[in-house]
This record gives structure tokens, sequence and C-alpha cells, in this order.
């Protein structure tokens, strides 16, 4: 979750995302959403309603500014 970055920056979400393959599991879907509650909401809806989906992990959108709201999407 970010509103700075785009997916060609997010170092963080490469190295989670190469840790979870290499522990044999798989990853369905990665995607870098801005710090919209909304959107956000929809999106852990979509992938809670996917039966391939076992897991989510999310990163990022936990700051101090107003605009980092994650916990309160989730």
């Amino acid at each position: 979750v970010s509103d700075t970055r785009s997916v060609k920056e997010d170092t963080s979400g490469d190295i989670l995302a190469e840790r979870i393959e290499q522990k044999g599991h798989n990853l369905l879907y990665r995607n870098l959403l801005r710090d919209d509650k909304s959107v956000l909401v929809a999106q852990l809806h979509q992938w809670i309603d996917d039966e391939q989906v076992d897991v989510i992990i999310t990163t990022g959108g936990t700051g101090l500014t107003g605009r980092d709201i994650t916990p309160e999407a989730l």
C-alpha cells in the first residue's frame, strides 16, 4: 500500500514475493494499491471471496500520516 511507490520501486514487495515462492508457496496475486480505504476494502473482499486464496499478506500504509489507513481498512 503506497501513495509514493510504483511496482518498479517496490523492493520490500519483491523480497516478500521471493521469500513466499522460495518456501514453496504459490503467489496468486500481487497488487500495489494507493492509500484509499474503499479501494483497499474492495480488493481485500475480492481476495477473501476467491477460494484459491488462503492467506493475504499486506505491507505498507501503516505510517503516521493521515493517508496511511491500512489498519482501518483491515
